[in-house]
């Protein structure tokens, strides 16, 4: 059965490696983990087809005023608005910069904000007045979760715990012990982040099947192993 929490996986795994360049989405490892996100996007309706002019981010602002949100690119002299600023980006874009959730029914998320706001009065008491007067951004909470979790992840299955050399060397290989003790202890801390993130994209917690999705499934120990060989030559 697939989850939220497949999806985050498969986002984490795909988002500022596989994708970090053309060489990169050009090659057969990252294609794979594309079409694998992209079912899983499809299956829990996440596309920037969804977008609304009017996003569903509360605010905290008079009646007889109306706030405006407008965005800045970087290769864009002008600002744009909503429907401008999602149209420049992927369906997994959308999804990474926690955009989709501004087209979400933010009713559907009662009780995760209710829960949010209970926890943060217990932990920052003395701000309980103006916990209760702003309205939860789900949107950039989203974004900076999963841009920690992304650190994190890159962080536990990358450079950080990567061999410098085959022969064994006591300074090399102690310091890459240390290293990797010590980014086990931030995964096997990181349960919270995780679940607040599942919430995020699918409150309704729901399961799907592979064969409704049309979820392909590679051999990636294979595919990657290829292409790394493929780079020595």
């Amino acid at each position: 059965m697939l989850t939220s929490k497949d999806l985050l996986y498969k986002a984490l795994d795909y988002d500022g490696f596989w994708n970090a360049s053309k060489r990169m989405t050009n090659s057969k490892p990252s294609q794979a983990r594309k079409l694998q996100l992209d079912k899983l996007l499809a299956a829990f309706n996440i596309s920037k087809e969804n977008v609304q002019a009017e996003s569903q981010v509360a605010r905290n602002v008079d009646k007889d005023h109306k706030a405006i949100t407008v965005y800045a690119v970087s290769n864009r002299s002008k600002p744009m608005n909503r429907l401008e600023y999602v149209k420049t980006l992927t369906d997994f874009k959308y999804f990474s910069s926690g955009e989709f959730l501004a087209d979400k029914d933010r009713s559907k998320y009662k009780a995760f904000i209710k829960q949010t706001v209970v926890k943060a009065k217990q932990i920052f008491p003395a701000h309980s007045e103006a916990i209760d007067t702003e309205p939860i951004n789900l949107v950039h909470l989203f974004h900076t979760l999963y841009n920690f979790r992304l650190s994190v992840y890159h962080m536990f299955n990358y450079s950080f715990n990567a061999r410098t050399q085959e022969q064994f060397s006591i300074e090399n290989d102690y310091s890459l012990y240390l290293r990797k003790q010590f980014t086990k202890s931030m995964n096997n801390n990181l349960s919270e982040v995780d679940k607040l993130l599942y919430i995020l994209i699918d409150p309704a917690k729901r399961k799907f099947k592979e064969d409704e999705t049309g979820y392909p499934h590679y051999d990636f120990e294979a595919l990657d192993k290829e292409w790394k060989e493929g780079l020595r030559q």
